[in-house]
């Protein structure tokens, strides 16, 4: 079946999603029938649009976001049906400490985070969350489930006071107890192999700004994938890219039978690692041609502007050439979503950069359509002009069969 829905998380233009809007885009998609339907809709009264996580029946939506907000939607029709503030629980100690992404466990159940530790929540009763058990790490990202069922996995953020994170968490849903994967780098996102307990994180290498990260910059270092055994709790295999080598910055990641796919968000690319060898690295290069280069200005732009407003030039100009180095030189983001339809024929990348969902086939990954996304203007005339930054903001995606 080739018939599915693709949904994107917006946080707006500009490079900080931190701070941007919050919203949801959906792609209603039969690539064989040439059939793409778009559907947008930001919220008001909130920001910082991260990820998107469907419930089981395909019934609700969560907008993860750095907003502390628990906010949920339709995914028929975009529109909101309940929000719920955790700061009733407790209040941040970074201010990117928030429910960014969820587990559900069936469609009324999810697991999210709250400061130090994981809690079950319930649609019907939201106030008394269940508490499963501590974390163990800095500050939990994307949580991903195995298999079997039995561990939650999990990146972890660098943070203030305490350095670099360096780690990936393990929760077992039975004993309610957490181990600590030690890394030579930090990692955010990671794909579930889809039959073993076994996760891949690829590295997320930022560089803290006068000790901050805060407001961080993209690391020039070399880049790792880590696989992780869940049940052992251990590194088996894994590899490492050259920094001058597209691989700086991660969002989605999809794991096969046969290989991990995923954004290399700041370097413009789609990476591919055969999972047999484990050293085999690929890429799709997705950066901007002449044409599109000349078509996005107003976005480049904008990179420039807020990336010049961030960096402490005066006195670290070398972080902001670092970060220069890590792009290839490209003043647009490359794709953020990445997902594979679930008949295995097409890989989805949401091009945060051009603003458009690229349809490949799979696995040859042969280009097959381009589908442009509307301007944010047309959602916020009153506050962006003709000159604006028109992109709406992808980030992390989610996808759902039609039947």
């Amino acid at each position: 079946m080739s018939s599915f829905d693709f949904f994107i998380a917006l946080d707006g233009n500009g490079l900080n999603g931190f701070e941007g809007f919050g919203g949801v885009a959906k792609l209603k998609c039969d690539p064989e029938a040439g059939e793409f339907d778009i559907k947008v809709k930001f919220f008001d009264g909130f920001s910082g649009g991260h990820a998107t996580q469907i419930n089981p029946s395909g019934t609700v939506g969560f907008l993860g976001n750095l907003s502390q907000t628990l906010l949920f939607y339709d995914p028929r029709t975009l529109e909101e049906t309940k929000r719920f503030s955790t700061l009733r629980f407790c209040a941040p100690d970074t201010f990117y400490s928030s429910q960014t992404h969820v587990l559900w466990l069936d469609d009324a159940r999810f697991i999210t985070v709250l400061g130090p530790a994981f809690y079950e929540f319930h649609l019907d009763d939201l106030a008394h969350p269940k508490l499963l058990g501590a974390h163990g790490v800095t500050v939990p990202h994307a949580i991903k489930r195995t298999p079997s069922g039995r561990y939650l996995c999990y990146g972890a953020m660098d943070k203030d006071g305490t350095g670099f994170a360096n780690q990936a968490g393990i929760f077992d849903l039975q004993t309610k107890t957490a181990r600590v994967v030690k890394l030579p780098a930090t990692v955010w996102h990671l794909g579930m192999h889809p039959t073993k307990d076994v996760f891949y994180a690829p590295t997320q290498r930022c560089a803290p700004q006068d000790a901050s990260f805060v407001e961080y910059t993209i690391a020039h270092f070399k880049n790792y994938l880590f696989e992780i055994d869940a049940v052992e709790g251990i590194v088996t295999r894994h590899l490492s890219i050259p920094k001058d080598l597209p691989g700086a910055l991660t969002s989605d990641v999809v794991v096969t039978q046969d290989e991990v796919l995923y954004n290399a968000c700041a370097s413009g690319a789609i990476v591919r690692v055969a999972l047999d060898k484990f050293s085999d690295v690929k890429w799709v290069d997705e950066r901007p041609s002449g044409l599109d280069s000349l078509r996005t200005l107003r976005t480049a732009w904008s990179n420039i502007l807020e990336s010049a407003s961030r960096a402490n030039i005066p006195g670290q100009p070398h972080v902001l050439l670092k970060a220069l180095r890590a792009t290839r030189f490209s003043t647009l983001d490359g794709s953020y979503g990445l997902q594979r339809s679930p008949d295995g024929q097409w890989l989805l990348s949401a091009h945060r950069g051009l603003n458009e969902v690229r349809v490949y086939r799979y696995p040859s990954l042969e280009l097959h359509k381009r589908i442009r996304f509307p301007s944010i203007r047309e959602y916020f005339p009153q506050h962006f002009g003709v000159l604006d930054d028109p992109r709406l903001g992808f980030h992390h995606t989610a996808l759902l069969a039609r039947h």
